[in-house]
């Protein structure tokens, strides 16, 4: 099944970058479902997903560095997923694909390697409204806390610790309020049961291999990502 393999493919992705895996399953649901039912599909995969990887890595966790974007994060993405269902998002989300090339763009071609963008308030908030707006409408809200992370963590292993329990919680809350706001329905529970034990396998994978790549290496694989993300959505 084509599910499957992508739900493989979006656990490989999310075990080498620390997101990525909903993304790709937007990519394909929206084949199958409305859009704001995907969100919540995603979500609960998503959740699984983040669970073992936030245990993985439990170790290099500094929750200080995670309560406070994740209180602002829900409290907006709160808001986006109770009135989403009655907004025509179209055109939010083709400015946001367009906003994803160019930001791919700078990171992969423009920015020089050992620079650090400076996360003053304005861009650590910005990062954070994006992604809580995008993530309560698509489903999708890793790519800016991709930026905001990277930027607040000394290390690989740390980065992957925080921005995994961040997604944790923002899931499991994500998911009861999607539950009771029946974007979330019984009927999804079947893709749910069989995308889950494939993300595992592109999890284990990922694990194998990614001892073997450099940091440099994955965070081109990260904006590039951010970017075919923003690509495919802008031609959908």
């Amino acid at each position: 099944m084509e599910i499957l393999f992508i739900s493989t493919i979006a656990g490989l992705l999310q075990g080498l970058t620390g997101f990525g895996a909903g993304i790709i399953l937007m990519l394909y649901l929206p084949y199958l479902y409305p859009v704001i039912q995907c969100s919540g599909i995603i979500g609960i995969i998503c959740l699984f997903l983040s669970l073992i990887m936030a245990l993985q890595y439990r170790k290099f966790i500094e929750l200080k560095k995670v309560l406070i974007p994740l209180s602002i994060y829900i409290l907006i993405s709160t808001i986006t997923i109770v009135i989403g269902p009655s907004l025509n998002s179209s055109y939010l989300k083709k400015g946001l694909s367009l906003f994803f090339i160019l930001l791919s763009f700078y990171f992969l071609f423009i920015k020089k390697k050992n620079t650090q963008i400076k996360m003053s308030i304005f861009i650590s908030l910005f990062c954070i409204l994006i992604s809580s707006i995008c993530d309560g409408l698509f489903g999708i809200g890793g790519p800016l806390m991709v930026i905001y992370f990277k930027n607040k963590t000394d290390n690989q292993n740390e980065y992957l610790g925080c921005i995994q329990l961040f997604f944790l919680v923002n899931c499991i809350y994500n998911t009861i309020l999607r539950i009771i706001n029946d974007i979330l329905l019984p009927q999804h529970l079947s893709i749910i049961l069989i995308s889950i034990p494939a993300i595992c396998l592109g999890l284990l994978i990922a694990k194998k291999i990614s001892y073997q790549l450099n940091i440099n290496f994955i965070n081109k694989i990260t904006y590039l990502i951010i970017g075919l993300s923003g690509l495919f959505n802008l031609i959908a």
